[in-house]
C-alpha cells in the first residue's frame, strides 16, 4: 500500500511540477521584497535620513531625483564603502534567539559629468549634467530563527495529518512527509509516528542573503536657475538566496529521543528589472527649493530554483508493515526551475529644502506607494491566486524623512529620521512600520570631499513556518556605517 501511494504520490509531484514550486516560493511575499526600498546612496544622503526629492548636488539624484544633476557646476566622481550588522531577535511562546549577521558593500559608485554654462555664458538654458551610478537598493542579508520546547505545543506533522486526511497526499514539499515514513496510512486514514503525546522540542533557522542594486543612467539641466529638470533610465537586477531548515525531535518519560526530523527548503531567486524616473525641482525664492519627483514601476523578470530534502531517525526503528524496520529514513524534491514576470509599484514623491544662507538647511521628503498595485504574470503557471493576495493582503504608505545640515566653514554636521510605513493593509495587531535615525559629518574641501554616515533602522517582522503554527516576532536592529569619498573635475 505505502508503495502504490508512494508512486501517486511521485506522479503528483511532476504534475505539479510548476504549481507545487509556486506554493513554496510565496510569490506574494517575494512581490514585497522586490518593492520596498530604504534610504540608499552617498553617506551624505543617508545621514540626513534619507531624502533627495528637492535637495539637489548629489551623485545620489542619479537614482532619486534626476533634476538634482542640474546643480552641478563641476563634474564629480563619487565612491561609497558601508559596513552593516544586523542583529535579529525571534521571540516564540516567550522564548527568545537572538541572530547577527554582517555585511560589506559598496553601495554607490558614480559619476556626474557637468556641462554647466559659466556665469558669463548667455542663455536661458544653463546647461545640465548627466550622471551614471551603480546603487545598492535593498540588502537581504539577515539570519533568524528560534527554539521551543514548551509544553502542548503543535508539530508540524498535527498539520500535515489533518491535511492528508482531508485532501490526500499531495507532491512536492507537502509529500515528503509521507515518503519519509513520518506520516503513514492507518486503518482511518492517516497519522505520524511516534502514536503518542510525547515532549517536543522544535527548531529552525533562516539564512537569507543577495541584494537588490540598479544602474542608473540620468541627466539633469538647468532653466534660469529656477527650474531644474531630470530624467532617468534605470536597469535593476535582483539576487536573493534563502535555506531553511526546520527540525522537531520528540522525547518519551525518560527524556530520551524517540523521533527526530529535519526539512530542509532551499530557494535561489535571480532576475533584472528596467523603470524610468521624472523629476522637477523649483526654485521661487533662492532660499527654497521645491522637488517633485516620479518613479515608474520596475519591470522585473524573475528566474526560480527550488528544491527541498527531509530525513528522521526513529529510536526505536518504525516497523513498517510493508518496508519492515527502518530507523531512519529520507526524501527530497525535484529541483523546480520556474520563471515569472513581476511589476513592482510606482512611486511619487515631493519635498522641500529650506537653506538658512550659508549656515545649513533642513529638507523634508514625502513618499507614496501603493503595494498593491504590484503584479505577477506567468506562463508556467496561473498567477491569479498571488496576484489576489498581493491585492487583499498589501495597501497604500507613506514614507516620510527628514534631516538637516549644519555647516562651519569647511565641517559639516548632519541629523536625520525616517519613517517607512506598514505594507501591511490590515496589520491588526501587527505592525512591520520601520524607524530610522541617521546622523554624520563631512569636510568639504576644493576638489575633495570626505562625509561619514551612520544609520540605525529599527522594524518588527513576523514568521509562521506552516498554516496554523505559533507566529515568531522578529525584533530587527540594524546599524549601517558609510564613507563616501568624492572627487571633483
Amino acid at each position: 500500500m505505502k508503495g502504490f501511494k508512494l508512486i501517486l504520490s511521485l506522479s503528483a509531484l511532476i504534475a505539479l511540477h510548476f504549481s507545487e514550486a509556486k506554493a513554496q516560493s510565496g510569490y506574494a511575499e517575494d512581490a514585497l521584497r522586490f518593492s520596498q526600498f530604504g534610504s540608499t546612496g552617498t553617506a551624505r544622503i543617508n545621514a540626513l535620513g534619507g531624502t533627495g526629492n528637492s535637495l539637489g548636488g548629489d551623485i545620489s539624484n542619479i537614482h532619486n531625483n534626476p533634476a538634482g544633476l542640474g546643480f552641478y557646476q563641476n563634474s564629480e566622481f563619487s565612491f561609497t564603502a558601508a559596513y552593516s550588522d544586523w542583529n535579529a531577535g525571534t521571540t516564540l511562546l516567550n522564548q527568545t534567539e537572538n541572530f547577527n549577521a554582517t555585511n560589506f558593500s559598496i553601495p554607490n559608485l558614480g559619476v556626474v559629468i557637468s556641462k554647466a554654462k559659466t556665469p558669463l555664458e548667455v542663455g536661458d538654458w544653463r546647461g545640465g549634467s548627466f550622471g551614471i551610478s551603480i546603487n545598492r537598493q535593498a540588502t537581504y542579508n539577515n539570519d533568524f530563527g528560534y527554539f521551543s520546547n514548551q509544553l502542548d505545543q503543535g508539530s508540524i506533522l498535527d498539520f500535515y495529518v489533518e491535511d492528508y486526511n482531508n485532501y490526500g497526499v499531495p507532491g512536492g514539499t507537502d509529500g515528503l512527509f509521507f515518503d519519509a515514513f513520518l506520516i503513514n496510512p492507518v486503518d482511518d486514514g492517516y497519522d505520524y509516528v511516534p502514536n503518542a503525546t510525547l515532549a517536543l522540542e522544535k527548531m529552525e533557522k533562516v539564512e537569507n542573503e543577495g541584494s537588490m542594486s540598479e544602474i542608473n543612467f540620468s541627466y539633469g539641466g538647468n532653466y534660469k536657475n529656477k527650474l531644474f529638470l531630470g530624467a532617468s533610465l534605470g536597469i535593476n537586477s535582483v539576487s536573493f538566496r534563502s535555506t531553511k531548515t526546520y527540525n522537531e525531535e520528540f522525547f518519551d518519560d525518560n527524556n530520551q529521543t524517540t523521533l527526530f526530523s529535519s526539512l530542509q527548503e532551499n530557494l535561489y531567486l535571480s532576475g533584472t528589472g528596467v523603470n524610468v524616473g521624472l523629476g522637477v525641482i523649483y526654485k521661487p525664492v533662492d532660499q527654497l527649493n521645491v522637488g517633485l519627483n516620479f518613479k515608474s514601476p520596475t519591470w522585473y523578470q524573475i528566474n526560480e530554483e527550488y528544491d527541498a530534502d527531509i530525513f528522521a531517525d526513529f529510536f526505536p526503528a518504525y516497523q513498517d508493515p510493508e518496508f519492515g524496520s527502518i530507523s531512519e529514513s529520507d526524501a527530497q524534491t525535484d529541483l523546480y526551475v520556474s520563471s515569472y514576470n513581476l511589476r513592482s509599484p510606482m512611486r511619487l514623491g515631493g519635498g522641500l529644502t529650506y537653506f538658512f544662507g550659508k549656515n545649513g538647511f533642513i529638507t523634508a521628503d514625502v513618499n507614496y506607494l501603493d503595494y498593491s498595485s504590484a503584479n505577477i504574470r506567468s506562463n508556467a503557471f496561473n498567477p491569479e491566486t498571488d496576484n489576489q493576495d498581493i491585492n487583499n493582503l498589501y495597501g497604500q504608505t507613506i514614507n516620510y524623512s527628514l534631516g538637516g545640515e549644519f555647516r562651519f566653514d569647511m565641517f559639516r554636521l548632519r541629523a536625520g529620521y525616517a519613517y517607512y510605513g506598514d505594507p501591511i493593509a490590515n496589520p491588526g495587531n501587527t505592525d512591520r512600520s520601520t524607524n530610522q535615525i541617521s546622523g554624520g559629518v563631512g569636510v568639504k574641501l576644493s576638489g575633495f570631499s570626505i562625509d561619514f554616515g551612520l544609520v540605525n533602522s529599527k522594524f518588527n517582522g513576523y514568521y509562521s513556518s506552516y498554516p496554523g503554527s505559533d507566529l515568531a516576532v522578529i525584533d530587527n536592529n540594524r546599524t549601517t556605517g558609510m564613507l563616501t569619498l568624492g572627487f571633483s573635475f
